[in-house]
């Protein structure tokens, strides 16, 4: 009688070891589940599946970090959307770094005015104005000239003291060539990718100038 329930016992393991898995003790584990493919454990374990140190999909899916994707900058998505021959940004004149710079920076002023209400165009003009007018442009980068870098600095004198071809004008000369500078140093920071240096700046200028 014990021999033929032994017997019984051995032959339910039997999936088992055709998949290459063994139950362990015989008087432990219950018969093994051939149809999914484990060995039923009443003592509350996570099954094992497939053969010994071969990973199932969702342990391995655990153990295999997920790849960070960086999102690309504007600046990165329009060279890849335009590709072509780069020229080195030192090799710009200050005129050209302003030129950027003021589309640049009015996208940052609009942006925020925008996202701020839903207003008629001519509000959104004239909120706009108050923050890119070179009456305040000049304030603001007074007020960031002692925590400008050196290179930052180089680039505003080189803008500042650039011969423009027109004026402003509701500004003096002095502001309007301070905003060219301002310009100049925000088209430089635009092109070298450095968005976020950009950004903290537009924003302290405005917070200390009191716009």
């Amino acid at each position: 009688m014990e021999e033929g329930m032994r017997e019984e016992l051995i032959n339910a393991q039997e999936p088992c070891r055709e998949a290459g898995d063994f139950c362990g003790s015989l008087k432990e584990q219950e018969p093994c589940r051939k149809s999914e493919g484990f060995c039923a454990n009443p003592g509350g374990d996570k099954p094992e599946t497939g053969s010994p140190g071969i990973d199932t999909a969702e342990s391995a899916q655990e153990k295999v970090p997920e790849r960070e994707v960086c999102p690309q900058s504007l600046l990165e998505m329009i060279s890849a959307a335009f590709p072509g021959k780069r020229q080195d940004i030192r090799s710009y004149s200050a005129l050209s770094l302003a030129y950027i710079g003021d589309v640049v920076y009015d996208l940052v002023i609009r942006t925020m005015v925008v996202s701020q209400a839903n207003r008629p165009v001519n509000d959104l003009h004239r909120i706009t104005v108050r923050y890119v007018s070179a009456n305040a442009q000049s304030k603001i980068v007074q007020t960031l000239l002692d925590s400008l870098t050196e290179e930052e600095q180089s680039v505003y004198r080189r803008g500042k003291n650039a011969k423009p071809h027109t004026t402003a004008k509701n500004a003096s000369l002095s502001d309007y060539l301070k905003a060219t500078g301002f310009e100049a140093v925000l088209g430089y920071l635009y092109l070298t990718d450095q968005m976020e240096r950009l950004l903290h700046l537009v924003k302290t200028g405005i917070s200390l100038a009191g716009l």
